[in-house]
């Protein structure tokens, strides 16, 4: 019994050990090494690593294995930091640089969507040519993934992905998601979070992977190739980030869309029997009634069948 008790705790650290090996901190750690590498050559480091003793070389290798491990977990703590960062939310004295920069993506916002008023309406005549079709279809894209309202725009395009999902139940339903999404959470199927979790994990590993990219270039001590190679890194980075946000995004704005009515169900609240601005309204105030406890005027709880 002990023995299965051992190889099982084995293959967990065995699988956790694999998970840290190859995590965004190995390659950093690694390619500090090879930069080093890189200026000095092999033959110093290989001479002074042959000159220690065994336990010296197995005490340098569990100090390697702590500063790695080490490294990964405290990414891990910083990495919602990291991702406000990158959507704009930026402490003193930067944060009076982000109203500035948000007023650029928004121009090209009202660019973005004035060509699309455009290209709707020769739609609706019937004569748009395939070209401009595309161009339709590249244009519904990105306006969907922009804040409909100029207050919310953020200065970075991660950032307004994320916003744009944020406030897109507060625009489509009267239902704020800073209110309203910790207690949808807990109504979700289990499929549908353990999607959600996947979707959120990989947008944050891709942080930490841009967070390890800017802090590659430390390691431009040893060589100015770390400056290359950290640039290539960040681009690589943001455009994985930018592909996470997006399938997180349409994540979140679906479970609002198919799971709402759980919200009303959970409360003991009338679901709107019409949608627009019936349902608006209701879901403005079961907004108010969740966050103070209050709501104008009194509502009568629905009946919920327990079987």
């Amino acid at each position: 019994m002990l023995d299965k008790f051992w190889e099982s705790l084995g293959e967990d650290l065995a699988g956790k050990w694999l998970g840290y090996v190859f995590s965004p901190a190995f390659l950093f750690w690694a390619g500090g090494l090879s930069m080093y590498v890189l200026r000095d050559g092999w033959l110093p480091l290989w001479q002074w690593l042959s000159g220690l003793q065994i336990v010296e070389q197995t005490a340098l290798l569990v100090i390697a294995l702590l500063v790695l491990v080490g490294s990964a977990l405290l990414m891990q703590r910083l990495r919602f930091s990291v991702l406000r960062l990158l959507e704009g939310y930026w402490p003193w004295p930067f944060k009076g640089l982000a109203p500035r920069l948000a007023a650029r993506p928004n121009r090209r916002f009202e660019g973005a969507e004035q060509r699309w008023n455009a290209l709707k309406t020769k739609e609706a005549q019937g004569a748009l040519p395939p070209a401009e079709a595309r161009a339709l279809s590249e244009l519904e894209a990105r306006l969907h993934y922009f804040p409909t309202d100029p207050r919310d725009v953020q200065p970075t395009t991660l950032g307004n992905i994320l916003r744009a999902a944020e406030t897109l139940p507060t625009h489509k339903y009267s239902l704020d998601a800073f209110v309203c999404w910790p207690r949808l959470w807990l109504l979700l199927p289990e499929s549908a979070r353990e999607d959600l979790s996947a979707a959120r994990q990989g947008l944050m590993t891709f942080v930490e992977l841009w967070a390890w990219g800017l802090l590659f270039l430390v390691w431009a001590i040893f060589s100015p190739w770390a400056l290359l190679v950290s640039v290539l890194w960040l681009g690589l980075a943001s455009a994985l980030n930018l592909q996470a946000a997006m399938a997180y995004a349409d994540l979140f704005e679906a479970a609002f869309d198919l799971y709402r009515w759980e919200l009303y169900l959970a409360a003991h609240w009338p679901l709107p029997q019409v949608s627009g601005d019936a349902e608006r309204s209701a879901g403005q105030r079961l907004t108010e009634f969740l966050w103070r406890g209050t709501v104008e005027p009194p509502v009568k709880y629905a009946a919920v069948d327990r079987e």
